[in-house]
């Protein structure tokens, strides 16, 4: 290291101050770097350590001005990093944007279906009472088959206590098989009758917002006509 190098290391900003403002004249001014070592040092050198050269510094003029100041430069990894996370970005925001087409172009397909279908909000109820119509007697259907499956269970569960379980004997395998036969029946029904009645929700509430926009489209062709 050069003595001039060795003199700035190993001094503190004050007296380095002092000595570039009283000793360095404008012949040997040259470059000066300011940085922070890994200990937490401040440092000062005519000449900046290779080390460093990446990481954040900065150059001085002769009276201890800042001239520049360098971040940290980054890696050749992040670097890729940065431009991998930005191709992400982009092609979300691409995705984004062609989910939100698709809503505005299905919400005008609706828009014109829905104007081409019906002719007033009384021929919208009539059509949603005759879809709910449909459901509701597969509703019933369902509810009555599970009354009879259930019947059946408590009837087969009642023979196996009455004549087996309750004498101490093991239920034969034929009629603990059909317990457990119409168990699953039992269990399919019920999900059927859920997901029915959810269906019927979802139609009702289909038809509610079918209205609802329809009256928007109507009154919104009669401020434009």
């Amino acid at each position: 290291m050069s003595p001039f190098a060795a003199f700035f290391r190993n001094t503190t900003r004050p007296a380095l101050l002092v000595v570039l403002g009283f000793s360095m004249t404008p012949g040997l001014a040259g470059k000066l770097y300011k940085w922070v070592d890994e200990d937490g040092q401040v440092r000062y050198s005519d000449t900046l350590p290779s080390e460093q050269v990446r990481k954040p510094h900065q150059q001085l003029d002769p009276d201890g001005r800042v001239i520049e100041s360098h971040a940290a430069r980054k890696s050749a990894e992040e670097i890729r990093r940065e431009r991998e996370e930005e191709q992400r970005r982009v092609e979300a925001e691409r995705l984004e944007a062609e989910r939100q087409a698709k809503i505005r172009a299905e919400k005008e397909h609706h828009d014109r279906v829905l104007l081409m279908t019906f002719t007033s909000l009384d021929e919208i109820r009539d059509a949603e009472q005759e879809r709910v119509a449909v459901i509701d007697s597969v509703i019933g259907l369902l509810r009555r088959n599970i009354d009879q499956e259930i019947q059946t269970i408590e009837s087969l569960e009642a023979r196996a206590m009455r004549d087996y379980i309750s004498q101490g004997q093991e239920v034969p395998g034929g009629l603990a098989q059909s317990i457990e036969y119409f168990n699953e029946k039992l269990l399919n029904k019920q999900k059927q009758l859920e997901l029915k009645l959810d269906e019927r929700q979802r139609i009702k509430r289909q038809y509610a917002e079918d209205m609802i926009r329809f009256d928007e489209l109507t009154r919104q062709q009669n401020n434009g006509s």
